[in-house]
């Protein structure tokens, strides 16, 4: 059997049709067809002589290694040839091959239904290993792209991002760095100016940035610096020196904070202790040694290296006296001075304690009047104070000389009125107030300042030549006074200052009325009576138009009405995002703050002047709102839903900027925007009813609803005639 399968892997034998069509030509015609091969399996053969048959066969025709068969055979034959010997040779190879052919018959039929079996799987397996590739170079090219796109972007995302983070820290970094080599000359500003605390504060937090940044070179030498300066207390000390003889609030309550940044409030009262001693020994001594150099004339004494005692000796008789005297008035303003001191530090105890017991109650509330530091002391100019002196002359001389009371308190009521005419000429004429359709005059305020224009100012003469004895020239405003400055919001701290000491004035006034009234005779009594009822009670009307000029001009309110002509208002669904134009203008709003917050840091400014100025604003900027929905020329339901969702935004915010409740006009914005979802007859109802609105608004309402589907044609056309009806009796 071994030697039929060294035969058959000699032969390269596949399969039957593969092992005769691999045979040499001479090898194919001696190998019986397939039916020959079936003949011979039917052929009765004895399987031992079979065997011995093959067993005949010479082992070469099993060797593995090529070999030529056929010279085999010739160099076997002999010299001489016997053609029955080659006979017989024949029949014996074809016995041979016979048997042969046969077995190897016999082995392909019995192994084929394996074979084929076997050749199923390993083609089924070529296929799943074909499928294999395919996937395998899918694969790969997917994670190639993914390597690319992915993976190199996200981690090129990742560096970049870090970069910038490293590059942010670093940016901040030397931005502090760059502030820090800058606080030299801000220390050196603040020290000009007396601001001791600013300057030690400064230092503190510029060493405290500087301790995070020692490990640059730069800034270890620049804390060095920090801490030579904060522990320097050379200025401070001579600032303090300075209030033992002209004690000022300010300066000292700068003084004591800087002295208590730096932990020495100690220190500071021996120093102080100090100073008083050095400054009575100096005043005391120049005082004298004026007088002794004045006495002794061109003497070449050297008076000023003596002893204070001995200089006394040298005063003479005649200047002991003024001597004496000017030398009481020096002791007496250090002694106002030490007694001014000696108040600040009781009040200041008291405050302390008051304070401890109670900013817990006050810990988070705002305050609406812009005085957190100040004490709620009237607002005065000396213009007010003249005016109330020359009242309480005035007063005297009405008791004295009863006969001319009359004329007295005409000419004070003049002088009241002109007082009111100024301020109303300098802060509150505008020609703007009939157009905002706030009702900033009253008919009242009007008629008052009218009047006061025809009988008293004289408007042709602006000197005094040839003015009448009954009118005198109108009010001109000092050059110094900036009204236009945008920083100062308009003049306002001089507005405030000027408005509200009028306010006062007028209130004093109210306080006199029944004094005054008990000089008056009984026939000029109603003269008192207008006075008080048509000038005096109309100055604190003053503010609306005042204060109005600032709030019309602190807000870009044509800003917000250009950008919302460029909102698309004809949307198809119901939005949840408000618009920009809301956040533009809160932050106006958000400036306006912080702009009154650095005005009240030098005046004061009153709760009723901040409700004045923050409601002005509001009305103007909901009027804004209203004209910017009015000009709306294409308007879907849903686009009025989000004029409510942008306009309840905004007084969402609003209401955390200020106390004033309720909001001003919030019902005017409202009112306006839901007017659209009306029915017919209430459309023209409302028309009719609200005149608060201006008639552009109320028209451009009509020609709007147009685009309002359940408003027919009809409709409208009757909408646009009550319009104009309501318009023609001011044609």
């Amino acid at each position: 059997m071994q030697k039929i399968k060294s035969l058959m892997a000699r032969q390269g034998l596949k399969s039957p049709q593969e092992s005769m069509a691999d045979l040499s030509p001479i090898e194919n015609l001696r190998i019986p067809s397939k039916e020959e091969l079936r003949e011979l399996r039917k052929r009765p053969i004895d399987p031992q002589a079979e065997q011995e048959i093959i067993d005949g066969i010479e082992e070469v025709y099993f060797s593995n290694d090529s070999y030529d068969m056929m010279q085999h055979e010739l160099e076997k034959l002999p010299p001489e040839l016997n053609l029955q010997e080659l006979e017989e040779y024949r029949d014996k190879l074809k016995s041979q091959q016979a048997a042969v052919s046969k077995k190897v018959a016999d082995l392909i039929l019995e192994k084929q239904p394996s074979y084929v079996k076997e050749l199923e799987r390993v083609t089924a397996l070529q296929t799943s290993l074909q499928l294999a590739a395919v996937i395998c170079t899918n694969a790969r090219r997917q994670l190639s792209v993914s390597k690319e796109g992915f993976t190199e972007a996200s981690l090129g995302l990742l560096a970049n991002q870090r970069r910038r983070q490293l590059l942010t820290g670093l940016l901040k970094s030397l931005r502090t760095i760059k502030t820090l080599q800058r606080t030299d000359v801000r220390l050196s500003e603040m020290l000009e100016e007396e601001d001791y605390p600013g300057a030690i504060q400064l230092c503190l937090e510029c060493q405290k940035a500087a301790s995070t940044f020692k490990h640059y070179s730069c800034i270890r030498y620049r804390r060095r610096r920090l801490m030579s300066s904060l522990l320097s207390c050379e200025q401070l000390d001579v600032a303090l020196s300075k209030t033992c003889k002209h004690f000022d609030v300010s300066h000292y309550t700068k003084v004591q904070l800087a002295y208590s940044l730096l932990g020495k409030t100690q220190t500071a009262m021996d120093q102080l202790h100090m100073h008083f001693t050095q400054a009575i020994h100096n005043t005391v001594f120049q005082v004298v040694l004026g007088y002794v150099e004045l006495c002794a004339g061109n003497a070449d004494t050297k008076f000023q290296k003596m002893q204070y005692k001995d200089l006394c000796t040298h005063i003479t008789l005649d200047s002991y006296i003024p001597c004496l005297t000017d030398l009481c008035k020096a002791l007496w303003e250090v002694m106002l001075s030490y007694h001014s001191t000696m108040q600040w530090h009781e009040k200041h105890d008291k405050q302390e304690a008051t304070s401890a017991q109670g900013r817990n109650t006050m810990k988070g509330k705002r305050k609406s009047d812009y005085n957190l530091n100040k004490i709620n002391a009237p607002i005065l100019t000396n213009t007010t104070l003249n005016v109330i002196r020359l009242v309480g002359k005035y007063m005297q001389m009405m008791s004295i000389l009863k006969p001319i009371a009359f004329d007295v308190i005409h000419c004070v009521s003049q002088l009241f009125d002109y007082y009111l005419y100024a301020v109303y000429t300098f802060f509150g004429r505008n020609d703007m107030y009939e157009s905002s359709g706030l009702g900033l005059i009253s008919s009242r305020l009007r008629t008052t300042l009218n009047r006061i224009q025809e009988n008293l100012i004289d408007l042709v003469r602006a000197d005094h030549t040839g003015t009448t004895k009954e009118k005198v020239p109108s009010p001109h405003l000092s050059q110094l006074v900036v009204l236009s400055n945008t920083d100062t919001l308009y003049g306002l701290a001089q507005r405030v200052v000027a408005t509200e000491s009028l306010v006062f004035l007028a209130e004093q006034f109210e306080s006199l009325q029944s004094q005054l009234d008990t000089m008056m005779p009984a026939a000029k009594k109603p003269f008192l009576q207008q006075f008080y009822s048509q000038t005096v009670s109309t100055a604190s009307e003053l503010r609306k138009p005042i204060y109005w000029i600032v709030a019309a001009k602190a807000i870009d309110y044509e800003q917000m009405l250009l950008m919302m002509s460029g909102v698309k208002w004809d949307i198809r669904e119901i939005m949840s995002q408000h618009n920009v134009y809301v956040d533009v203008l809160l932050k106006e709003f958000e400036q306006f703050y912080k702009r009154l917050g650095d005005v009240s840091r030098h005046v004061r400014i009153p709760l009723p002047v901040s409700n004045v100025l923050w409601e002005h604003c509001i009305r103007l900027a909901n009027r804004t709102l209203v004209e910017g929905y009015a000009n709306v020329k294409k308007c879907s339901n849903e686009g009025r839903a989000l004029m409510q969702l942008d306009f309840q935004q905004f007084l969402m915010k609003l209401e955390k900027l200020t106390d004033l409740r309720p909001i001003p006009d919030k019902e005017f914005v409202e009112t306006y925007i839901k007017a659209y979802y009306l029915t017919e007859n209430d459309m023209e109802q409302f028309i009719k009813n609200h005149r608060e609105y201006s008639m552009k608004q109320l028209a451009n309402f009509g020609q709007r609803c147009v685009w309002v589907s359940h408003i027919n044609k009809k409709a409208r056309q009757k909408l646009l005639a009550a319009i104009d009806d309501i318009d023609r009796p001011k044609r």
